[in-house]
């Protein structure tokens, strides 16, 4: 390869780079303002200001590109800092799923995934392989950190704490803008792991 033509892929690489984010961006636009029944590959190449065959040149198809964009999705979600005891991370990562819907794109992007999820399975099916399973491998690693440092019962089904900890923070995320009375997270936390016989509170000022 001559100088040149390194020169010209090298420049290229970082403009390729920048177009898939503004196609993926424009993705996410599009699914949470308009939901699935409008997503379309000609309404997202008019988002990113882009022809139709730049976005088929970069993605297979429609269920190509909104996988690509929950992707991104996935990359735009907050991480909180995985600082202090297992409880203490646990504590913040459920913090981050109670934020309600309406109040982020991701939020509108899931809203707009589960309601259509019936006549959409294949969505539904990409959003939980590249959202939630990731993001709830992390809570499922927490926990069981939180078994090794002695504040969750070794014996627990981690499925299940993982189940009543996600649901009641699901519930909050997604009725939250029409309640005042929402529960904290540490209360929460600290019911459902009451209910199956562990008091975190005893353990943590024990250890």
């Amino acid at each position: 390869m001559t100088v040149a033509r390194a020169n010209a892929s090298s420049r290229g690489r970082p403009r390729s780079r920048e177009a898939d984010r503004a196609i993926t961006e424009a993705a996410l636009d599009v699914l949470g303002d308009s939901g699935i029944a409008n997503f379309s590959v000609e309404a997202v190449a008019a988002r990113a200001g882009v022809g139709k065959a730049t976005i088929y040149r970069r993605f297979p198809g429609r269920i190509g590109l909104l996988s690509a964009a929950l992707d991104r999705l996935h990359d735009d979600l907050p991480s909180p800092q995985d600082e202090g005891d297992a409880r203490t991370r646990l504590l913040a990562h459920l913090d981050v799923i109670r934020v309600p819907m309406s109040d982020t794109r991701s939020g509108r992007v899931m809203a707009q995934v589960i309601s259509t999820g019936s006549s959409h399975p294949e969505l539904l099916e990409v959003f939980y392989e590249r959202v939630i399973s990731p993001r709830r491998g992390v809570l499922q690693q927490t926990l069981l950190a939180g078994i090794e440092e002695g504040w969750v019962d070794a014996g627990v089904d981690i499925e299940v704490v993982l189940s009543l900890l996600v649901g009641a923070m699901m519930h909050i995320k997604v009725w939250s803008s029409v309640t005042q009375d929402a529960p904290s997270t540490i209360s929460v936390l600290d019911t459902a792991l009451a209910g199956i016989g562990v008091n975190p509170r005893i353990h943590a000022s024990g250890s």
